[in-house]
């Protein structure tokens, strides 16, 4: 048994968050003994992870940026309680993860899980903890990245590039699947007549998702269909980004035909509500919404961000990154279509998900990277 213990800032709702549920859910339990901590308790995810057979689960309580001294105090404990072999680290936990494992001796597993570095949309502490985490990549044991994009940016940014391994994110086929009644009550919540095709971007409000994309290419298509309807899910983010997306849907005139729905628990039932689902993004690792849709059979049409498109497999249905005239013209090639033609479209999809991004494959090549690890003494 390889004791594991995974660090990620909090379990709330998230793609990185959603993924390490996956993999402590997972990963073969008679190889591995797994731990999972969480620098701030609580979150959507907490609870399901604390109810996972042989898997503990630990807080340190932090509260806030500031709360360092009992923070440091308390992973302390749990390093000593725990005395993990490799340390893995999730989101926003790599210079913890790095340094806490170094003093317990574990290897340490850092991670990247975004495709672009960009220094404009992040803070003084962001930006120090990814010049600590370029340095620290040339003494961790492994660097694992959730896409080749990512893998191959942050190599240009100065990453050591024979510690990253690339392991792409995986789905769980038997939750997301197909099952439209769940999708038609939540269309009839957001008064959407089912004679109308619901085109929607899931994920939250955010600079990097690329709304105004979506909302744009919704304008060209609005003009044309009178039946067309478009739902942005997903309503975190910050108040200045938010106010001025809300701002351009008027200006483009898609008041009476745009729904801005909070974020949702149901995401199953998010994704069954949709006709066409978009992912508009300009930076990505492996976008989660993106293979929960596929799961779901719903057609996808998605930027290149990150490894979108390896993910989407059909290079029919992915556009430039910026590309809203073109993300408008795959809508219309599916509009053209008949239901049956699109569903065909969404099967497909699934498929593409079952032959080589499930939640067990993804679990699978992480315990074997791992066990590596351990081989190399």
């Amino acid at each position: 048994m390889i004791r594991i213990l995974f660090l990620t800032r909090s379990l709330e709702a998230g793609g990185a968050e959603a993924q390490l549920v996956e993999l402590v859910e997972n990963i073969d339990k008679s190889r591995f003994e797994v731990s999972v901590v969480t620098f701030y308790a609580g979150g959507r995810h907490f609870e399901r992870v604390r109810a996972i057979p042989g898997v503990r689960l630990f807080s340190t309580d932090k509260k806030g940026r500031w709360d360092i001294a009992s923070f440091f105090l308390r992973l302390y404990r749990v390093f000593r309680e725990t005395r993990p072999q490799i340390a893995c680290a999730y989101n926003g936990a790599n210079v913890i993860t790095f340094l806490y494992g170094k003093l317990f001796h574990a290897k340490t597993a850092l991670a990247i899980l975004n495709s672009l570095m960009n220094p404009e949309n992040s803070d003084w502490l962001d930006v120090l903890q990814q010049r600590l985490t370029r340095y620290f990549s040339y003494r961790c044991s492994l660097v694992i990245s959730n896409s080749q994009a990512g893998k191959d940016e942050y190599v240009r940014q100065g990453y050591c590039a024979e510690n990253i391994a690339v392991i792409r994110n995986g789905f769980n086929p038997d939750f997301y699947h197909r099952e439209r009644e769940l999708g038609e009550a939540l269309r009839a919540e957001w008064g959407v007549a089912p004679q109308h095709i619901l085109i929607g971007v899931v994920g939250r409000l955010d600079p990097r998702k690329d709304h105004a994309m979506f909302l744009r290419a919704a304008s060209l298509l609005v003009k044309e269909r009178e039946s067309v309807r478009f739902v942005c899910v997903g309503g975190r983010g910050a108040l200045a980004y938010t106010k001025r997306m809300k701002a351009l849907a008027i200006e483009l005139g898609l008041r009476d035909c745009l729904i801005w729905a909070e974020e949702r628990k149901d995401m199953l039932a998010v994704y069954n509500a949709l006709d066409i689902s978009a992912l508009p993004s300009f930076t990505e690792g492996i976008p989660n919404v993106l293979g929960e849709a596929m799961c779901c059979e719903v057609p996808t049409v998605t930027t290149m961000a990150g490894d979108a498109a390896y993910l989407r497999g059909d290079p029919e249905w992915v556009v430039p990154i910026g590309d809203a005239e073109g993300m408008a013209a795959c809508w219309r090639t599916l509009l053209a279509m008949s239901p049956e033609e699109r569903a065909e479209v969404g099967k497909a999809s699934r498929l593409r998900i079952l032959a080589e991004f499930t939640a067990a494959q993804f679990a699978y090549k992480t315990g074997t990277v791992c066990e590596s690890l351990m081989s190399e003494g």
